[in-house]
């Protein structure tokens, strides 16, 4: 990994859950934007737009997390995570597993685990 894409790494802030549920979404298979789009606001339950999207898809292409290719008649940009992107969602994930320790002691394992 170059020096500069080192840099758009440590430059990259996955502060919300949108983008944590984007990454969530792009490590169970490839996607396009809408699609994207449209999962996210099935599950948050609101409406998403492409300026929540498509700059985080940009900003992860550049720092080499993403990779895309055009798919379909449509041509659709369709975006995958490159072996780079699936170390990046699993370190993510493995800082987060604290935040649902401390939810499951909140709410109780029975409110938290699915049967």
């Amino acid at each position: 990994m170059s020096t500069e894409q080192l840099d758009r790494l440590k430059s990259i802030r996955v502060n919300t859950v949108v983008k944590l549920y984007t990454l969530v979404l792009l490590a169970e298979e490839e996607r396009h934007g809408y699609e994207l789009m449209k999962l996210l606001a099935e599950m948050l339950g609101a409406p998403i737009g492409p300026s929540q999207v498509y700059p985080f898809l940009n900003k992860l292409e550049k720092a080499g997390l993403l990779g895309s290719r055009i798919s379909g008649s449509r041509e659709k940009k369709v975006y995958y995570l490159t072996p780079q992107g699936y170390e990046f969602v699993k370190e993510l994930l493995e800082k987060s597993l604290s935040v649902l320790h401390t939810a499951v002691k909140i709410l109780g394992k029975e409110k938290v685990c699915l049967p």
